[in-house]
Parts: C-alpha cells; structure tokens; sequence
C-alpha cells in the first residue's frame, strides 16, 4: 500500500523498469513488475526516456500560475502559465507546491490551484477592486509581491498601462496584471503616460541629454537602423539618466538569439568606439566595461532582478561629464 506502514513485498533493484498504473497517493504511485503490482516511493522514479521523475497525470491551473523552479521560499518564477493550461505531474509534493514536468525539466506550482481534468474547477479568489490606471515611467519590474524576497514575473515598457487597487506597502503599489495581485516600485508610476521616450523615427529622445549622448544616440541611428526604441532622460536614483548622460538601447526581440547577436554587437561597438564618442562605461546582459578598467575586459555584475535591471533586454551606455577626459 502506499505508506511505510504497510507490508514491503520485495525490493526492486535500480533500474528496474516499473509499468505505472496512474494512480498515487501520499508521495507513491502504483506500479507494475511482471505479474506483481504494488506502490513505490515516487521520488526514487525516473522516466526511461529523460532521466526525468516519471509523470504519473495531468492537472489544470485553475488561475494564473507561476512556474517555480524550487518548492523553496527562495525559489524562482521561470514563467506564468494561463488559467487552464494542462500540466504534467509527478505526484511529489513538498511545502504547499506540487511537482510537474514543464518543458522538459522539474519545476514547482502551488499545489492548491491545481484541479483534476474531469472534475470542476474551483473558482479562484476575488481580486481587490481596481481603483484607477497608473503609467509606467520606465522599464519596470512586475513583482511577485512587496517584500524583499520577491520573484520578478516580467518586465514591462515605459507607458505601460497598470490597473492599480490603491494598496502600498514597502514603497511598492499593487497591481492587478493578468488577472493576478503584483507589485511594482510605486515611484515609477504616473497619472500621465510619459512622453520623455523617442524612436528611431524621431528625435524626442534626445531633449535633455548631452551632446556626447545626443552623438552616440545618431550613430546608433545609422549604424543599427533595426533599433526604434531608446529612454534617455528619466528618473532615476543613480545621476546618469537625471543628468542626460546616458541612453538605454532597446533590444528587439531580445530573448532570442538574434536580439541577443544584437545586443552583444552593439555592446562590442560602442567598446570600440567609446574614445570617439566619450562613452565613460557600458552594461548589457549582466556584464559591465568601462575606460578604466579597460583591460579587464567584460566584468560580471550581480543579478539585479528582472531582465531589466540586469540590461539583459537593452544596452546601457553612459557618457563622461564635460570637462572630464574623453570629451
């Protein structure tokens, strides 16, 4: 039977491949060897095929849901799944989170949103009520919640429109984003959409900054005409956007190989092109060079949080103050 308290019938040397019936129970699943069936500890199963612990079923999110990568507090959100989406799992459960296969390795869910194909779904919990719209004035983190331990679900662009409930905690505003409660930094939001961001089509972008900026922001324009999108003057704790200083090149498509081929390039020429241009230091995906430190070549920078904040989805580019060397 399936606990340590029933009779143990044999013991089943590794590698023994075990015909799984579907159903589970307390962490083990039922199986057959030959003639014989009986229930194992789930844990001690792998797929033949992948290596993977054998998926005994299937469940459906019943709202939106994270996909973890641990069932630990400190675990990371990999991605969200809609409402509805049919999930694979082992039947191993630790902490609240069930275990599943999503595309192809072990990941973790809250086990109580999950519901059986062929039963009825509960209703999810009420969302707080919606109380206005607030704009995103930069890049900015959605957040699974509002304390220093929080997940990073996406990262949306500057304008972006966000249904606000009215609650702040810790700094962070509450948010309903895909049907969910999230968090983002409550400073960076407006009553206004923004219009301090400019596009390859035009030159808004250029109001405030310096002439070194304006100078890389026009060669980036001819040298790489697939860039549209670029943030240059905004609020920021550190003084390189305040100041006009520095330019942030949008990526496009910036998770696939080619936006990351473009990335690197660009990164690469304005390291090669920072005396003509008086660029100071560049970031881009976790990685930072700068003139003084030139012949450390790329240094790795410490995760930040979201793709964002780890330039993993633009390249930074700051340039030196007037009157310093390079100008």
């Amino acid at each position: 039977g399936p606990g340590m308290t029933y009779a143990e019938v044999t013991v089943l040397p590794k590698g023994t491949k075990i015909t799984l019936t579907g159903k589970t129970a307390r962490g083990y699943a039922e199986g057959t060897v030959g003639r014989a069936t009986g229930w194992v500890a789930e844990p001690y199963l792998t797929s033949t095929a992948s290596g993977l612990p054998a998926v005994v079923g299937t469940r459906v999110a019943t709202v939106a849901l994270d996909i973890r990568t641990s069932s630990g507090a400190n675990a990371k959100t990999v991605t969200e799944v809609k409402k509805g989406t049919v999930l694979s799992v082992t039947g191993a459960t630790a902490n609240g989170r069930a275990q599943i296969i999503f595309a192809g390795a072990v990941r973790w869910v809250t086990a109580r949103y999950l519901a059986n194909p062929t039963t009825n779904q509960p209703a999810p919990p009420p969302l707080p009520k919606v109380t206005g719209t607030r704009y995103a004035t930069t890049a900015l983190d959605i957040r699974s919640n509002e304390t220093s331990s929080y997940a990073v679900v996406t990262t949306v662009s500057s304008g972006t429109a966000l249904s606000i409930t009215g609650v702040v905690k810790n700094e962070r505003m509450q948010v309903i984003f895909n049907a969910t409660v999230r968090w983002v930094t409550a400073k960076y939001l407006s009553t206004n959409r923004p219009t301090s961001t400019g596009t390859g089509g035009s030159y808004a972008v250029e109001k405030g900054l310096k002439p070194n900026t304006i100078k890389v922001h026009r060669a980036i324009l001819v040298s790489f005409p697939r860039i549209t999108t670029f943030y240059g003057v905004r609020p920021d704790p550190l003084p390189d956007h305040p100041s006009g200083r520095a330019l942030d090149v949008m990526i496009p498509s910036y998770t696939s190989a080619s936006g990351k081929a473009l990335g690197k390039q660009i990164a690469t020429w304005a390291r090669a092109n920072a005396a003509d241009l008086g660029i100071n230091y560049v970031i881009w995906d976790q990685h930072i060079w700068n003139v003084t430190r030139d012949k450390e070549g790329w240094r790795y920078m410490a995760s930040r949080g979201g793709d964002s904040a780890n330039h993993k989805n633009h390249v930074h580019i700051t340039v030196f103050a007037p009157g310093l060397p390079g100008i």
